[in-house]
């Protein structure tokens, strides 16, 4: 196999065209371009990052133009966004002070590269203007177009965190440079709290603790405060440690890496208000490449400077989750990692996109009344943000997991010729209320997973998804209910694959393993095969990692979950994984102690991973090890309740419950009290026939009612099992 390229050959080859132009976002690599509009910020940063040590002079100067590009002519600083040809967007005619600097510095950078005076001195100049505005206007997060009208007078940390770096980079050695700094790093103070440093402050000075704290705001002011005590601030060094070790404690999650954000109380956590009001963002805390590598670079800074071993700890976290997330075949690093939380606070399915993000976010597809981010993209920005902290690194080769000793075999029926042995019984749920709230969710040639137009708050709308088809079809055919119309729901389904052979949500989106098992599943029970069934198998195939495990897209890290759908997908094509031996010695790294199965190896055991990992021997044929311990750590989670506990002292979960469940199920057991699971699961339908995961709220997808009809049936033992193992 071919080496994958250095980081910054990546760059080069594939982000800049002969004009040093730089697209927002990419696929796997140039040939997939998912964002080509262009942002000040990138291409200030690929003039900061990209030209090597000594100086690339012809690089230099094409990056210098390329950004010159960006220039207002009608009002001093620079447009903020360009479309692909060049012409400044609307949306663009704004001044992020931050950005601006950040374009400025670049200019005195390249200026320095090239032994050019007249760039140095351009750059000081408009930054003396540039400062001024801002200290002038109070530090505003956002400014128009004409540098002094305040749009946005909150404070942002990560806004004078770069302003106080680019003021000390551009210092020329004067009184009025000191001033400058000095007046940066006393708003800098205005954001510490009692043990970090808040990411806003309201209009009026006051912390804002809707946004709480943010690890890109934090990592950067932390740098900021190290250049600080180097130019002899006597307290910026114990802010700096406060800051970074307020990280390490609150941001980082169960496994690995961090959160970007934590509410006012240090949690990182779910919080819908976010999502509506003051700076609109997604309500669910993510892992992000980027931030990473600011974190990466701050921890090394401060590490440098005192030898402080929590930095030198917090080092090897981030620099380990950047390694991860680098593509190991094509080069360059992915966008990040996401998780639906089962409680607020702990994370635990592992998510590879980031959902209910902002509209207009760079890579982002609309889906109804949402938006999100494929974390299998490569942001620019991510990739010469982790240039600047790691260097021009080549991935590095994974190692196959150690061999698994020889598992014994499962027998297992492979027949589809029937759902469900029987009916459910009636007095669990109303299932004619229930089936008329999952008819409401047609929409077009497929089913969305409401059946609301447009809703509010956080709820989805009926726009037709692969992933709700899905589910729509395996309740109707549990229920012994027509499909309607299945060839042209199949004919929706086949408009979603892409011409790599996998599926996306909807037709023009990105592929994923995820969205190609529901595609492919759908078309197995409904007997469809009208679609490019080899390419789809190529794309399943190019998934899997060379440790065994398949990611949610070629090159994406690998998980418990996802080799589960990319498995079962390739098993319903007639294939089998390429190192199967591979996938299983990874699967049983998984297991732990207690019988579990965690999400990776040393992840601890939820049922979660539990039922994927299980899941997955038995439809390869393989009984898992240590089945009777597995089964015994299973039951013993369920509550006096009925439900079950996701975790060891973690409370009860509605989709958790759903994978112990069908855990228990696909390995002939079952939970110790059935009739207080079932009414455990019948007291979540709503008001509105469909299920929520708690009662009395309203109703959630069709998720949540596969999660009801498929465990109801599992409960009452009428599910064929081949079909509890398949249709996940």
């Amino acid at each position: 196999m071919t080496r994958p390229p250095t980081l910054r050959t990546f760059i080069v080859q594939n982000f800049l065209d002969d004009a040093a132009h730089i697209p927002a976002v990419l696929g796997r690599d140039r040939s997939d371009s998912v964002t080509p509009d262009r942002t000040l910020g990138d291409a200030a940063l690929a003039l900061l990052v990209l030209p090597e040590t000594g100086g690339d002079e012809a690089l230099t100067r094409s990056l210098v133009t390329s950004l010159r590009g960006f220039e207002d002519g009608d009002f001093a600083g620079f447009h903020e966004l360009l479309d692909i040809t060049g012409t400044p967007h609307p949306v663009g005619d704004v001044r992020t002070p931050s950005t601006q600097a950040l374009a400025l510095w670049a200019y005195h950078h390249a200026g320095e590269i090239l032994k050019d005076t007249a760039l140095v001195q351009e750059a000081r100049s408009r930054f003396r203007t540039l400062f001024s505005s801002v200290s002038e206007g109070q530090w505003p997060a956002l400014l128009h177009r004409d540098g002094s009208t305040v749009i946005d007078g909150s404070g942002s940390l990560e806004q004078v965190a770069v302003l106080t770096l680019a003021a000390d980079a551009l210092h020329d050695g004067s009184e009025e440079w000191d001033a400058q700094v000095t007046a940066a790093a006393c708003q800098l103070e205005k954001f510490r709290s009692a043990d970090g440093s808040w990411a806003y402050l309201t209009a009026r000075g006051a912390s804002d603790t809707l946004q709480g704290y943010r690890l890109r705001a934090s990592s950067l002011a932390v740098l900021a405060w190290c250049r600080l005590h180097e130019r002899g601030l006597a307290t910026a060094l114990d802010h700096a440690r406060a800051t970074l070790h307020h990280t390490q404690a609150h941001l980082h999650t169960r496994g690995r890496g961090f959160w970007d954000r934590a509410d006012a109380a240090s949690q990182p956590k779910v919080d819908a208000l976010v999502s509506r009001y003051g700076k609109p963002d997604s309500p669910f805390p993510a892992k992000l490449m980027g931030d990473h590598a600011l974190l990466a670079l701050a921890a090394d800074r401060l590490f440098a400077i005192d030898g402080d071993e929590q930095a030198k700890n917090l080092s090897a976290l981030a620099h380990d989750e950047l390694s991860r997330y680098t593509d190991g075949e094509r080069g360059g690093v992915f966008h990040g990692q996401g998780s639906w939380f089962s409680t607020p606070v702990d994370p635990t399915v592992p998510l590879a996109r980031h959902v209910m993000v902002p509209p207009r976010t760079a890579g982002a597809f609309s889906v109804g009344n949402t938006a999100y981010v494929p974390f299998h993209e490569k942001h620019a920005e991510t990739q010469l943000l982790a240039l600047a902290a790691q260097g021009d690194r080549r991935p590095a080769a994974v190692p196959a997991p150690p061999a698994a000793p020889a598992l014994e075999h499962w027998p297992l029926e492979r027949d589809l010729s029937y759902v469900s042995r029987a009916p459910l019984s009636d007095s669990d749920i109303d299932i004619p209320a229930y089936l008329d709230w999952l008819h409401s969710t047609s929409s077009g040639l497929g089913y969305g997973l409401t059946p609301y137009r447009a809703p509010m708050g956080l709820r989805s709308d009926r726009t037709a998804q692969t992933f709700s088809v899905l589910h729509v079809v395996s309740d109707l055919m549990a229920l012994d209910v027509p499909i309607p119309h299945s060839d042209k729901l199949l004919a929706g389904v086949y408009a979603t694959q892409n011409p790599d052979g996998g599926f996306g949500e909807q037709p023009g989106l990105l592929s994923e393993s995820f969205t190609t098992y529901c595609a492919v599943l759908t078309a197995t029970v409904l007997g469809g095969t009208d679609y490019d069934t080899q390419k789809c198998a190529e794309f399943l195939t190019a998934c899997q990692h060379p440790e065994g495990a398949f990611g949610n897209a070629p090159g994406y890290p690998g998980d418990a979950w996802h080799s589960n759908l990319a498995t079962l997908a390739l098993l319903a094509l007639g294939h089998r994984p390429a190192r199967e031996d591979d996938l299983v010695a990874y699967f049983v790294n998984c297991q732990n102690a207690d019988g579990g199965y965690g999400n990776q190896p040393g992840h601890p055991s939820d049922t979660f991973a539990t039922f994927r990992v299980v899941d997955t021997l038995i439809a390869l044929g393989h009984r898992p090890p240590r089945v009777e311990e597995t089964i015994a750590w299973l039951r013993g989670l369920q509550t006096e309740a009925g439900g079950f506990r996701y975790r060891e002292s973690g409370p009860e979960s509605f989709v958790g419950s759903y994978h112990a469940i069908a855990s228990l199920y696909v390995m002939g057991s079952e939970p110790a009290d059935t009739a207080a699971c079932r009414a455990w699961i019948a007291a979540r339908q709503t008001a509105d026939g469909g299920f929520g995961r708690l009662p009395g709220g309203p109703s959630e997808t069709t998720d949540e009612g596969f999660i009801a009809i498929q465990a109801l049936h599992m409960l009452e033992g009428k599910l064929n099992p081949y079909w509890a193992v398949i249709m996940t």
